[in-house]
């Protein structure tokens, strides 16, 4: 084999090897891109720290009725520690009463307005909806059912939200509501925006009889 052949079949075998090597290369980077989309996508899923928010808008600008933000924060046990991690969902009538739920066997928790916040690191929620209506024909006061879960509190139904200004909220109700930011019943303000605001702080607490069991 003259000299000028087998330098030809070694730079041959030279570039085969660089084009395997290539291949290789890419592969592996892209198992490893594959790998972490999906384990980002996992950690993104239901029931992570970063798939549900802090905020929500539960309706569309578009829903009929008055808009409305609702904020607070949400505090260990001791009422005094903001928690971070903490769900908070809510379910609610539109503004003439009525829940829109589908068909679902009754299940009022699947109607049409309804969210899920999840607390901060501040501890801090904020739901954005319209206030809800009385149920049609009935003297129940407009209403916004709440429950709360967490790492360590098994999901619980909280005292629903109320509004200082209905005339349907008894004496007997606000006298259970508790006080200042704790209060179920929460006092409106309509700012500049035309926008009602009111406060709600949580203190958690492992369930007893008000336990879900989901």
């Amino acid at each position: 084999m003259s000299e000028e052949l087998l330098h030809r079949n070694m730079r041959k075998r030279l570039s085969t090897r660089r084009a395997v090597f290539t291949v290789a290369l890419a592969t592996a980077v892209s198992l490893s891109c594959g790998q972490q989309g999906r384990s980002l996508a996992k950690s993104d899923g239901p029931g992570s720290a970063g798939a549900v928010p802090a905020r929500v808008m539960i309706v569309s600008d578009k829903e009929p009725g008055e808009p409305l933000i609702i904020s607070g924060t949400i505090y260990a046990p001791d009422g005094r520690t903001p928690l971070e991690g903490i769900n908070l969902f809510v379910y609610q009538t539109d503004a003439t009463g009525v829940y829109s739920t589908g068909g679902n066997n009754g299940d009022n928790r699947d109607t049409r307005i309804h969210g899920v916040v999840r607390s901060g690191a501040d501890g801090r929620y904020e739901i954005r909806t319209i206030k809800p209506g009385s149920y049609p024909a009935s003297r129940n006061p407009a209403h916004i059912h709440a429950y709360v879960s967490g790492p360590g509190y098994p999901e619980y139904w909280i005292d629903e939200y109320h509004f200082t200004d209905d005339p349907f909220v008894t004496d007997e109700m606000r006298a259970k509501a508790g006080t200042g930011n704790f209060s179920s019943i929460l006092k409106l303000t309509r700012g500049a925006d035309r926008v009602l605001r009111g406060v709600r702080d949580i203190k958690v607490e492992r369930c007893t009889r008000n336990c879900t069991g989901r």
